[in-house]
């Protein structure tokens, strides 16, 4: 009985169900806007916001509030920043707002007392003071206005000072102010710096200097036709090939390379000729033949070579082929070594290199 009596119940409430079911498919969809849990005429503040802030210690605190729910899930806990963190981050954002133009016209008017300075006295001042500039004046805009506020007139009395520490540092400078910047290099060639510079590669006691004057003298004549010219009526041309010679490693491997970066842009061949009637392929056959030669001095060299007897320029193919030279032998003794060195750059100029200067002479010879 009472069975009967569920089964009848379950029967109903089917009925029921799919009825309702049919209704609600009949008639129109109803969309409802959510009902809203608050005032609209009141909005609710959300709690632990960070304060707006009124200057800029109080917007690193808003930065570090307000991004504390992005950070690791474990809680993080902000405490009093100590003393010297806080002299430490004042004088990060002091530095981020300092006027450059002010702070070069600073150092200019302390480098102008190297005069007074004796060879007993320290330099530090003055040498930190050089590095301030030369960190600052890394742009094309910032070197050019280093000129314009007078900064230039700086360089004679640094060049000339008895301390090492100052004549390499300017050196430096004059190379980075004048670097691919044309507006720079005319100024300091009208200002009559090219014969002092050129004066410290020969002769400098600092070896530092040495280099430093020969980074500067390549960064002025480098893509500057004027500089060129007064490398001429100096005798600088002159000046690298005996810097060529040097014990100094760095000033061979410079030298050689500045020297074959001029012949490889000499379209006119005039730069050309003047070094080989200064006895510069002799001067780099000999060197060539040293036994001691290291690899990066040996691979200049040889780009020395290849400059000059680019575009088969005859008279440098002409003193190249000289016996007495015994260029030849040479070549095929360092192609022999670069090979077993796996030295791939070398082994390709020294095959370049005889193919230009003796393929000619081979053919005639079997001829």
């Amino acid at each position: 009985m009472d069975r009967n009596t569920n089964l009848q119940n379950q029967s109903t409430e089917k009925s029921s169900t799919e009825q309702a079911s049919l209704n609600s498919s009949t008639r129109p969809l109803s969309i409802e806007p959510p009902r809203s849990s608050y005032n609209d005429n009141q909005i609710e503040v959300l709690p632990n916001q960070p304060r707006q802030p009124a200057d800029l210690q109080g917007l690193l605190r808003f930065a570090m509030e307000a991004t504390k729910v992005e950070d690791a899930p474990n809680e993080s806990n902000f405490y009093p920043i100590d003393d010297e963190r806080k002299r430490f981050l004042d004088e990060a954002l002091s530095s981020m707002s300092v006027n450059i133009t002010d702070e070069l016209q600073k150092d200019v008017k302390l480098l102008k007392n190297i005069m007074d300075l004796r060879e007993e006295d320290d330099p530090s001042e003055y040498e930190a003071a050089l590095d301030r500039v030369t960190d600052w004046a890394d742009s094309m805009d910032m070197a050019n206005d280093f000129y314009k506020i007078g900064g230039f007139s700086i360089f004679g009395i640094c060049l000339n000072s008895s301390h090492n520490g100052i004549r390499w540092r300017v050196a430096n400078l004059i190379a980075e102010l004048t670097q691919n910047n044309s507006y720079c290099q005319e100024k300091v060639l009208e200002a009559g710096y090219m014969p002092i510079l050129l004066n410290m590669i020969d002769s400098d006691t600092s070896e530092l200097s040495r280099i430093k004057a020969l980074y500067a003298v390549s960064c002025i004549v480098r893509g500057c036709a004027i500089g060129l010219r007064h490398m001429e009526v100096n005798d600088g041309f002159s000046v690298l090939i005996r810097t060529m010679q040097s014990p100094i490693q760095k000033l061979q491997i410079k030298s050689a390379f500045l020297l074959s970066s001029l012949c490889t842009k000499d379209k006119d061949n005039g730069l050309k000729l003047s070094l080989i009637k200064m006895g510069l392929i002799e001067q780099a056959c000999g060197l060539l033949a040293m036994s001691s030669l290291l690899p990066e001095t040996r691979e200049q060299l040889l780009n020395v070579l290849n400059g000059l007897v680019n575009d088969n320029y005859y008279p440098a193919l002409k003193e190249c082929r000289r016996p007495e030279l015994c260029l030849k032998q040479t070549l095929d003794r360092h192609l022999q070594e670069s090979k077993a060195e796996n030295c791939i750059d070398t082994e390709s100029i020294c095959n370049e290199l005889l193919d230009k200067v003796f393929a000619d002479v081979e053919l005639e010879l079997e001829r």
